[in-house]
């Protein structure tokens, strides 16, 4: 039990770390190309979330949300204004946390190893696809509509009246977007798999919920 603890520390060290790293170096976790602009750190968040499920998705999007907050700060940028929001900065990536955690657990409790092995890839990219969705539209929501006033109390109000909703959607679709999605389709199931069979850990059987075989040993007995 104590080993078990402290392997767990050392993972949460080592994504933590790694959130850290990508977020402030240059071109790692934050990539802009041209026009098109995209983050890689939300694979992190999947990769730990379909390792542990729900409890570290929550705990490694709050981080992803947290240091995204103090980049903003660090570097303000015509963008990274509105994410000095909490409302846009961790909110939206906590739920994306834990509803990653939670889709991994459920599919972990209803497949065996082989098929859940295959389906990290499908769920990554609907995720990914999630994370682009709840971030976006909390920035809207929290950013431009400004129900709390907390964008104008940032002096963002000029900016605020140049979005309108067609920027909303553009930003949506965007082809940054789609780069995230494929990233994520292609990276967290290779990192899975390398971890899971190198390290034994992540398997079907280190879910949060009981296995549905499990729960019918239980109403046979």
């Amino acid at each position: 039990m104590k080993n078990k603890v402290i392997k767990n520390i050392a993972y949460d060290a080592m994504f933590i770390a790694l959130i850290v790293l990508f977020t402030f170096v240059d071109y790692l976790g934050y990539i802009n190309i041209g026009f098109v602009s995209f983050t890689t750190i939300h694979i992190l968040v999947l990769i730990g979330a379909s390792l542990f499920g729900w409890k570290r998705g929550l705990l490694y999007g709050f981080v992803m949300g947290l240091f995204s907050l103090l980049k903003a700060i660090q570097y303000p940028g015509t963008g990274n204004y509105f994410f000095l929001n909490p409302f846009i900065s961790i909110i939206p990536r906590m739920i994306f946390g834990i509803v990653s955690g939670l889709t991994f657990d459920l599919l972990k409790k209803y497949c065996n190893q082989k098929v859940y092995s295959s389906l990290v890839l499908p769920a990554s990219g609907v995720l990914t696809l999630f994370h682009t969705v709840v971030v976006v539209l909390f920035w809207y929501i929290f950013g431009i509509l400004d129900p709390f006033y907390i964008s104008r109390a940032l002096g963002l109000g000029e900016m605020i009246k140049s979005f309108t909703f067609v920027t909303f959607v553009g930003t949506f679709i965007s082809l940054g977007a789609l780069f995230e999605i494929i990233a994520s389709m292609v990276v967290t199931p290779l990192v899975y798999f390398t971890i899971f069979k190198a390290f034994k850990v992540g398997g079907v059987n280190d879910g949060n919920f009981k296995r549905k075989e499990e729960l019918k040993e239980v109403v046979t007995e």
